[in-house]
């Protein structure tokens, strides 16, 4: 009895040590003030702030904003990452919805909350 929960065990370690050594290369994520905001740089491309979405529809984990664990970037929804993606801090309710500065078609249901991002 005492070989099959060793042998139990073993497996388990195993199974989960596999899993962990799949993880998704973060990206690197920075940010820099503009006249009335702060943007995000992703990939040599610029984010403005839009409006504030719910945190439950973001999706997949992009990166940290400089290197803080707690300031996420993420997909959002089923748009497209170099037009739109989803910024929020861990402790707070809500998530910001950035646009690729360059960003002119806008989907139904979204307006932007600031005067200068129309």
């Amino acid at each position: 009895m005492k070989k099959i929960r060793i042998l139990g065990f073993v497996i388990l370690a195993s199974v989960v040590l596999c899993a962990c050594g799949e993880e998704q290369e973060l990206a690197d994520i920075s940010t820099v003030e503009g006249d009335e905001y702060v943007a995000i740089i992703w990939d040599e491309r610029t984010y403005v702030p839009f409006c504030v979405v719910s945190k439950n529809d973001c999706g997949t984990l992009i990166g940290y904003v400089n290197g803080d664990t707690n300031d996420r970037v993420c997909e959002y929804k089923h748009y497209p990452s170099n037009e739109w993606i989803a910024n929020y801090l861990t402790m707070d309710g809500g998530a910001m919805l950035y646009k690729e500065i360059n960003v002119t078609d806008i989907p139904d249901g979204l307006q932007s909350e600031y005067e200068w991002n129309d």
